[in-house]
């Protein structure tokens, strides 16, 4: 029954280490920034998150600003009734909740959030913070960081002590592909 559990753990802490934001969170030489990669580095660099890191949430959450809502809220940021998530609870290019932007910037609107270049700041600084939540030792340190961008802290924790079975396993298993892509150099 546990057989699968060892390397599940293995990939966990390959990609933890793999992917670790001690490394240097600029372009690699001779790279050119690819559309919002310049936001990414640029508050990765300042957070302390990798900039991989935010590139494949930004995948995850917007498709990079393609998904219609965002996009037309880049072009659009007055309108916050169009641009808003289905869910009506966030916005912009990292799809960050009016809440847990207030928490960071108490000045935070919806407006705001569909500046590309605020809304990746408020991600970078959000992400910095989950990293301070959890042990970077652990096996399923970066999942967890991960799991906790999409479900929120809380929810994180009560998955780790076993109460909940969480439900950001899709949102990590497409992170990871994302962030493959992204490592690879083919987003």
């Amino acid at each position: 029954m546990f057989f699968w559990i060892v390397p599940i753990l293995a990939i966990g802490f390959f990609v933890a280490k793999k992917f670790d934001s001690d490394e240097s969170p600029t372009l690699p030489t001779g790279s050119k920034p690819v559309g919002y990669d310049g936001l990414f580095v640029k508050w990765g660099s300042t957070y302390g998150v990798d900039w991989r890191w935010l590139k494949a949430i930004a995948m995850n959450e917007s498709s990079l600003g393609l998904h219609p809502s965002v996009a037309y809220g880049i072009k659009n940021p007055k309108d916050i009734e169009n641009s808003k998530s289905s869910d009506g609870k966030s916005w912009g290019l990292m799809q960050v909740t009016l809440t847990t932007a207030r928490d960071l910037d108490a000045s935070a609107t919806a407006e705001k959030l569909n500046n590309p270049d605020y809304s990746v700041m408020l991600a970078a600084e959000y992400v910095a913070w989950l990293k301070s939540r959890f042990n970077p030792g652990e096996p399923r340190y970066l999942e967890w960081v991960i799991k906790s961008y999409n479900q929120g802290p809380g929810n994180t924790d009560k998955e780790k002590r076993g109460q909940i079975s969480g439900y950001a396993g899709e949102y990590w298993a497409r992170f990871q592909r994302n962030l493959k892509k992204v490592v690879d150099g083919v987003a």
